[in-house]
């Protein structure tokens, strides 16, 4: 729709422009030959008409001829590879077409000129001796059609500017959406491994707890499934997610972690990305020693607008141990709504800080 008004704009701009243009002509011409001050009696005569009508024919002409040239030669060429077409800045040299639209604007401007104003002397004026007329219209005419040509080499490479803009920032948000994708869709074997194992144990000997555990276990990948083409969720679903995970984790590690939190009813309806707060947790607890010597404590608290993550920590010694977090997966992931909301991590004594930007969608 909104092409669609454009383009007809542009079509009443086209329609309407030579008027003025033609009226400027007229006047270049009087104050050439020095008749300016006909100007005011001649303004409706058949000589504004003609220099109006002048006016229409070479901007069409030159207007279907410079866009004839722009698709025999753009200012960019779409380069195939293979599964997906490139755009490459490879066209006419940019600095040649400067000088070369202007000019041949000239010349198109002095045959067409030349050609409309012997017919119009010769066969309306009946005049045989116009060769002062001739170049003094093709001088005006010519300036004109410089300037269009200049006007149109502008807009060609403004369009260009904008074309190539909006491609990078397509294939951005393509990169970006694509590593959001990827986070949310990514799927923990170590999780699914250590759940089959212990449904095995429990499975005969404490047939209620498995049921549940079945219950939580379809609950995260449901979760998964339903969230894949979903940007944002509700932190209240979030933390509904990351308690069916606890339940499976507690199990191993026999009711030894723990995650509270006191946030306000009206919090719970913010904004967060899926599978941000249950990543954490498990890259928390694969770095950490947990047993019931030393349990996990997580707490969730509002700090500004933003959500703070805190654990206390013991790290385990190995490859998976250590004080060094990836979250390069998730903040990819943050990228995709704002570059400045990433996820924060220090380090308090024994404890593990984590911000953990929340987002607040307002309603139309």
């Amino acid at each position: 729709m909104k092409t669609f008004i454009e383009r007809k704009q542009q079509k009443w701009l086209r329609f309407l422009l030579p008027f003025p243009i033609g009226v400027v002509v007229y006047i270049l011409i009087l104050l050439v030959f020095d008749t300016l001050n006909q100007f005011s009696s001649n303004f409706f005569s058949q000589e504004v008409a003609v220099t109006v009508t002048l006016t229409f024919v070479l901007l069409g002409i030159l207007r279907l001829i410079l866009n004839f040239i722009d698709k025999r030669f753009p200012l960019l060429v779409e380069v195939n590879t293979g599964n997906e077409e490139k755009t490459s800045d490879k066209g006419v040299n940019h600095s040649f077409r400067i000088i070369l639209i202007p000019f041949i604007s000239l010349l198109i401007s002095i045959v067409v000129i030349s050609f409309l104003v012997s017919i119009y002397f010769s066969f309306v004026l009946l005049i045989s001796d116009f060769n002062t007329e001739l170049i003094v219209f093709n001088g005006v005419y010519g300036v004109v059609a410089i300037l269009y040509g200049i006007i149109h080499v502008s807009t060609s490479f403004l369009a260009v500017h904008k074309q190539i803009h909006y491609k990078q920032e397509k294939e951005l948000r393509k990169g970006m959406e694509s590593d959001l994708e990827k986070f949310k869709m990514q799927i923990n074997p170590q999780l699914l491994y250590d759940g089959l194992e212990n449904l095995i144990s429990i499975v005969h000997t404490q047939p209620r707890m498995a049921e549940q555990f079945i219950n939580h276990l379809s609950k995260i990948y449901r979760y998964n499934l339903d969230n894949r083409h979903v940007e944002l969720v509700d932190l209240e679903k979030e933390l509904e997610l990351t308690s069916s995970l606890l339940h499976l984790l507690n199990i191993k590690h026999k009711q030894t972690i723990r995650l509270t939190h006191q946030l306000p009813p009206e919090w719970l309806g913010r904004q967060i990305i899926p599978c941000t707060i249950s990543s954490l947790v498990q890259e928390l607890i694969n770095k950490s020693i947990v047993n019931e010597y030393q349990p996990l404590h997580i707490e969730l608290k509002q700090e500004d607008e933003a959500l703070l993550f805190i654990s206390n920590h013991n790290p385990r010694i190995g490859l998976n141990g250590g004080s060094v977090w990836n979250l390069s997966m998730i903040n990819k992931a943050y990228a995709f709504f704002n570059d400045n909301k990433q996820l924060e991590i220090t380090h308090h004594n024994q404890q593990i800080h984590i911000n953990i930007p929340l987002f607040e969608i307002e309603e139309e």
